[in-house]
């Protein structure tokens, strides 16, 4: 439902009161009651017999009583007048209590506490005292407009481990403060019930300010306080180089080559080092990035490098493990040849090849997939893979290694793609609903498949109903007062077909039944809000009632009503839990007839209470 502006809403309530006002004044006021000169007293007259009782009777209770917020402390009621023509009044209940007895078919209930749940029930009365059956509780809430105070004393300090603790003082509301959502710049990092929130993981030497909005229980958001700015110190060394390699590029020149280091802000350079001059000092080593030569080397002598990695703040890595290499071992292995790849199954690769050659001698090979790497023996010449995907392709190349760290060319690439013999899961929860005398809409849960779901067939009985891509499906041209049974089957994109889901069943409507609002779906706004949409029942000039059923504290599901719309959306009151909330709609006439109930949704909160960085 809509919200009316500030303006429009007072303007409602002066109307409304106004109302209420005149209705009273054309009340007929009663006769002032004089009391008469007392005669004589008479003799006392013979007995006469009492007359019989007079038979109360019940009277017809108001109609279609409704009730609506008109600002943040009035609620507007009216109602259908008893069919009963000699009512003289109605007494109006807010809760148990009697608020209020009116002759009007309105009534106007001022002085409220805001952003609450008032209940209403009425009875109609007459002159002789007899009551009518109370009408069904209707509800409303007055408007809560009030932002709270934004919090105070916003502060951010350093913690250890690149962690930065934000706190603040409680902020004040007139209805109550339910949380806090604190911001980084313009990204929100987390809303929270208390006055803390520890940010974890914040890369140093870059400033970090934090602002604090208190948000209340009707959804107003205080002012920023703030904001409150930190910056941490870089006090990390880079992490060690990893996988240092050495090898022999000449009788006289070794070439190294090492993985880049992590640093919190930027590794700036890399420290190379040759052990073992006569001095007994490390001798430096020019690198250019991740690799480097040491040239003007002596012929046949072992040569040991270590690296370490460094900051712009000075901080440095410790050395990595030493990487050695001998010259002059200058021809590596032949490249392994006849590599031939094949599928064993559904999940598993075997690659073969044939033994490369070498001037000294093959001491191993490396299989490659991507960046992914196998070592493999000298006297083995295959490899299997595990766990793999159905239909993907997975490509291998080959390189065979010396003992002098030669390394042969990559091999040219040989690929299989494994099977895919998996069929989808069943469909889970299929629901069959009557739309209609004529129609029905089947909804279900998607399945899952370890390649992919590409689509269902919906069966009825043998009958091959529709394909479709979504979960949900509709049939039409049925018979009135007809039970029809549906299943789903799941399609992967190998033709891999699910078993059949268990039937589910259900009965078309009369022809007189009103027709059902169908494909009820959730569109999720927040993490804690959502959006129900339908398709509109085939009834023109219907109302919707939204139907929610949450979990109790002993584990019960209990369905009530959430509201009604004309609408064929609507957005249900509150915030989702993390348990799901499940929800149907059933169409409503001006008769007061409803439709059955369409297909059930169940959706639950996403948020999380941790600060993402």
């Amino acid at each position: 439902m809509p919200r009316r502006t500030r303006s429009a809403r007072l303007a409602l309530a002066a109307a409304s009161s106004l109302l209420f006002a005149c209705e009273r004044a054309e009340a007929p006021r009663p006769a002032p009651q004089v009391e008469p000169p007392r005669p004589a007293e008479p003799a006392p007259p013979p007995p006469v017999a009492a007359p019989p009782p007079r038979e109360a009777r019940v009277l017809a209770p108001p109609r279609k009583v409704s009730a609506a917020s008109q600002s943040d402390s009035e609620i507007a009621l009216q109602w259908e007048a008893s069919p009963d023509g000699a009512v003289s009044g109605y007494e109006v209940y807010r809760g148990d209590a009697l608020a209020a007895k009116v002759p009007a078919t309105r009534l106007l209930d001022r002085g409220l506490r805001h952003g609450t749940t008032f209940c209403y029930a009425l009875r109609a009365y007459d002159a002789e005292g007899d009551l009518s059956e109370r009408t069904k509780p209707v509800c409303a809430q007055t408007l809560d407009t009030t932002p709270p105070s934004p919090p105070p004393q916003l502060k951010a300090a350093v913690r250890p481990g690149n962690n930065i603790a934000v706190t603040w003082g409680p902020s004040t509301d007139d209805v109550g403060v339910v949380g806090y959502e604190v911001m980084r710049g313009n990204d929100r990092l987390a809303t929270v019930t208390a006055t803390s929130l520890e940010v974890r993981g914040v890369a140093p030497l870059k400033e970090q300010c934090f602002t604090v909005h208190a948000l209340d229980r009707a959804g107003n958001r205080s002012a920023a306080s703030g904001p409150a700015c930190v910056t941490i110190p870089d006090t990390t060394p880079p992490t060690v180089p990893g996988r240092l390699a050495a090898s022999a590029a000449g009788e006289h020149e070794v070439a190294l080559s090492w993985d880049p280091a992590t640093d919190d802000v930027g590794v700036a350079r890399y420290e190379l080092v040759r052990a073992g001059n006569p001095e007994g000092k490390g001798t430096p080593v020019p690198a250019e990035g991740v690799a480097a030569r040491d040239r003007g080397l002596s012929a046949a002598t072992r040569y040991c490098y270590q690296v370490r990695a460094c900051d712009a703040s000075g901080n440095c890595s410790a050395p990595s493990p030493s990487a050695c290499a001998t010259t002059p071992d200058l021809t590596p292995p032949s490249i392994p040849s006849a590599v031939a790849a094949k599928a064993l199954s559904d999940r598993e690769v075997e690659l073969r090849w044939t033994a490369s050659t070498d001037n000294v001698g093959v001491t191993g090979y490396e299989v490659h997939r991507g960046t992914k790497v196998f070592p493999v023996g000298a006297k083995e010449t295959f490899v299997r893979e595990a766990g793999l995907r159905p239909s993907q392709d997975y490509c291998y190349t080959v390189l065979a290694l010396d003992a002098a760290g030669n390394r042969s060319p990559a091999s040219p690439p040989a690929c299989a793609r494994p099977p895919d013999l998996t069929p989808p899961s069943i469909p889970a929860r299929v629901a069959a609903v009557s739309v209609s005398s004529t129609q029905m809409f089947v909804a279900w849960d998607p399945s899952t498949d370890d390649v992919g779901v590409v689509g269902y067939e919906v069966m009825r009985g043998s009958s091959l109903i529709a394909k479709v891509a979504v979960t949900r499906a509709r049939e039409r041209a049925l018979l009135p007062n007809q039970e029809y049974c549906y299943s789903v089957v799941a399609i992967d994109a190998a033709g891999n077909r699910s078993p059949a889901s268990p039937p589910a069943c259900s009965t078309t409507a009369d022809p007189s039944q009103l027709a059902s609002p169908s494909d009820l779906r959730v569109v999720r706004t927040s993490p804690t809000s959502i959006l129900l949409q339908w398709e509109p029942s085939e009834q023109g000039g219907v109302l919707y009632r939204v139907y929610a059923k949450a979990g109790t504290a002993q584990g019960i599901m209990k369905e009530s009503t959430q509201g009604l719309t004309k609408d064929n959306t609507f957005t249900p009151l509150g915030r989702l839990s993390a348990k799901p909330n499940c929800f149907r709609v059933a169409a409503v006439d001006s008769e007061g007839r409803e439709s059955p109930r369409s297909n059930e949704v169940c959706a639950a909160s996403t948020a999380t209470s941790a600060a993402a960085n």
